[in-house]
């Protein structure tokens, strides 16, 4: 009997041993996303991406067991590059969500993001170059509070160097998807 203990005080910690190499650690996803990225069409030499970003949660225990989460509430991560280098900020007066069933959220807290100066580096096969470009990526936070298919408008304004003002109404879809597995932590390293 006292072998048999011996033993598997020898087994189990081997065996966990195993278990943490072979798989990482039991890995959980559950992703609630608003798809996907949208070019959107601002004043000429603007380039503009939004895109509704969740609320994200992690916890991890290294090789054991990981656990990411991905949910409502959603922001709107808006990133603009103006190649002008016409513009310094940008001012939203009103967010409309609107779902397919019907509800609309409206928001009037305004909101204001600055551009500020920026160096993209390219390469290609005859050299380096660089180009100053002013950016904005910024997030407004909780826009949808939950994950359904919705209608996202911002209205607002421009503010250009000189202070003049340029208006603004852009209106993008967002599809909800779902995704919800569970596998071992080394399977998702290799799919990223």
């Amino acid at each position: 009997m006292k072998r048999k203990k011996q033993m598997l005080f020898w087994i189990i910690p081997v065996l966990f041993v195993l278990y943490a190499v072979l798989t990482g650690g039991l890995a959980i996803d559950n992703e609630d996303h608003l798809y996907g990225q949208k070019r959107v069409v601002l004043p000429r030499g603007l380039h503009t991406d939004v895109l509704m970003e969740p609320r994200e949660r992690r916890f991890d225990v290294p090789f054991i067991f990981h656990y990411y989460s991905a949910a409502a509430p959603f922001g709107l991560r808006l990133q603009i590059w103006d190649y002008s280098k016409e513009y310094r900020t940008v001012e939203i007066a009103e967010v409309l969500v609107e779902y397919e069933d019907g509800e609309v959220i409206r928001k009037t807290n305004p909101w204001v993001g600055h551009l500020r100066t920026s160096t993209e580096y390219h390469s290609s096969s005859s050299g380096g170059s660089q180009t100053e470009v002013f950016t904005l990526s910024d997030r407004v936070p909780n826009l949808a509070l939950r994950h359904a298919d919705a209608t996202v408008t911002l209205t607002g304004q421009l503010v250009r160097a000189d202070g003049q003002r340029v208006e603004f109404r852009i209106s993008e879809i967002f599809k909800a998807t779902s995704l919800n597995r569970i596998t071992t932590y080394w399977q998702v390293i290799s799919s990223c």
